[in-house]
């Protein structure tokens, strides 16, 4: 390996690891991971050093290996996770040039500044401080990983500030608005896809990973896996939306254990665009003027269970949120919607 900081063990079981990484799966990655991590523990390891210790590899070869290793040892997370830090990280090396492990703050510096004007000479526009500021976060994970695996000695993402956001109001449907969305409602998927998402609150990667078989049908409870974290979570269906979702699945004949299916042959399993598509049109024959799409509806129920009272731990785990703080910035502030509850409550 190149790097000094990084010892004997952890240089073999990462070598292995990628060499493998194209033979086998994830789930014998994981397997074979841990076997030589338990074959090393007694083992002792001498480098040998009387070999030229220059190292010939360029900016590019060295960025690659380690990219290719944060997706093997980083395997579990999900998808779009992952596509985000990768898109983040070969940004940067493309615009920086140089190895990620010599990567410091005022590069780090120079990149955002540089992301923040990017769009600017297509559409005069910067990026806004909360892009910018995910781009950073995506950043900073890549680094964290690099000093834990010892790759650097620090991240120096962190030395470098967040932009200040201005907060916008949350986005979220209005009663009003929520008639007007059932009222765009032709086909009986439509309608079950509206109230399931209102009921759960669950994210759209979320819902389609749902079969009908996950469902209790008694108390409207779902066990699903987080889309963010991994971490599971009970989802609850409310009696409309057990009403509505027992009524399309009666209807379908196709004989998939998903709980959405496509309208046509061979009816597969609704994937995210499918569900963002079926709202939009939803929306459209409403003749709603307001944006529609899946996330709004997770908003939507995080929002009357603040305006209804609901503590924010409990609106956290509702929600699956994995960092309190989340919850804190969008749902502790109050709205107008939320204190004039509190008045109604007050008056009665």
């Amino acid at each position: 390996m190149y790097t000094e900081s990084v010892d004997i063990k952890s240089s073999v079981i990462n070598n292995v690891l990628m060499q493998m990484s194209v033979y086998i799966e994830k789930a014998a990655i994981d397997v074979l991971q841990r076997i030589l991590e338990e074959q090393f523990v007694f083992l002792n390891m001498e480098q040998i050093t009387t070999l030229p210790s220059e190292i010939s590899e360029t900016a590019e070869e060295k960025n690659r290996y380690l990219i290719e290793l944060f997706k093997i040892k980083k395997r579990n997370l999900s998808p779009r996770t992952m596509e985000q830090y990768l898109r983040a990280v070969g940004s940067l090396a493309a615009v920086i040039d140089k190895p990620l492990t010599d990567v410091d703050q005022v590069d780090i510096d120079y990149y955002l500044r540089w992301y923040q004007q990017r769009n600017v000479c297509n559409n005069g526009l910067q990026n806004q401080a909360s892009t910018c500021n995910n781009e950073r976060r995506y950043l900073s994970a890549f680094f964290t990983w690099l000093r834990k695996e010892r790759f650097v000695s620090c991240n120096p993402v962190e030395a470098v500030e967040p932009l200040k956001e201005a907060r916008k109001p949350i986005d979220y449907f209005r009663p009003s608005q929520l008639e007007e969305l059932r009222d765009g409602c032709r086909t009986e998927r439509d309608r079950a896809l509206v109230e399931v998402l209102r009921s759960t609150g669950a994210r759209v990667g979320e819902v389609v990973q749902i079969n009908t078989a996950d469902i209790d049908w008694q108390t409207g409870d779902i066990l699903i896996r987080g889309e963010k974290g991994g971490r599971y979570r009970t989802i609850y269906l409310d009696e409309p939306a057990r009403y509505y979702l027992q009524k399309y699945i009666a209807g379908r004949t196709d004989g998939s254990e998903a709980l959405f299916v496509a309208c046509r042959a061979p009816y597969g399993r609704l994937h995210n665009s499918g569900i963002r598509a079926s709202l939009k049109q939803i929306a459209k024959r409403a003749g709603m003027q307001c944006r529609v799409y899946p996330h709004k509806l997770r908003k939507t129920l995080g929002m009357n269970l603040k305006n209804s009272g609901v503590d924010l731990g409990c609106i956290q785990e509702i929600l699956g949120h994995g960092n309190p703080g989340v919850t804190a910035r969008y749902y502790a502030e109050s709205t107008p919607d939320t204190l004039r509850s509190v008045r109604k409550r007050v008056a009665a």
